[in-house]
């Protein structure tokens, strides 16, 4: 009985985090075309993007604590699906706001060390995305949109690496 009552709660708790996910993407990809005028505007759309896949962790981790009693079977699937969608909605956000940045992003003093920690952090969304695509099975629609998010991804870091070269050079510290 006890047994039956927990693998129902895990169940419930499973659906309700799964219903704020695909509500909580949703929302994600309605910000995409509307413009970031400011780094701290970009900021906050990549803090919602990791909130979006601490969710999906967190529901990964939950359902593997119940060794998948009370998670539907296609759970993991599903997870993944969810991971390239909000991968692919930050990725347009962020591909419209280096196409045009700011020019207190690229220009001010400490803007070198901004645009290399954003390459950097771009590059590990990119492997992730890599590594998922290697483990999901995707139909030919899905694939030709995913090819199309990856070449967004490759031109965000070819933005990068020119705003790089045009930035101010980074800061150094005088000894004497």
């Amino acid at each position: 009985m006890r047994y039956e009552q927990d693998v129902a709660q895990r169940a419930t708790v499973l659906r309700h985090l799964a219903r704020s996910l695909s509500a909580s993407i949703a929302a994600f990809e309605k910000q995409v075309g509307v413009p970031l005028r400011t780094f701290p505007e970009y900021k906050k759309a990549r803090a919602q993007y990791l909130e979006l896949q601490a969710l999906i962790f967190t529901i990964g981790d939950k359902a593997a604590e119940g060794k998948g009693r009370g998670a539907p079977q296609d759970l993991k699937p599903w997870l993944v699906r969810m991971r390239l969608r909000a991968i692919a909605a930050f990725t347009r956000i962020s591909l419209q706001f280096f196409r045009d940045p700011p020019d207190l992003l690229v220009q001010a003093l400490g803007a070198f060390e901004i645009l290399q920690m954003e390459q950097e952090a771009f590059r590990s969304v990119l492997n992730d995305f890599d590594m998922m695509l290697m483990e999901s099975a995707v139909d030919d629609k899905t694939s030709m949109e995913l090819d199309q998010v990856r070449t967004d991804m490759e031109e965000i870091l070819r933005w990068l690496d020119l705003l790089l070269q045009t930035a101010p050079p980074p800061l150094t510290t005088f000894e004497g």
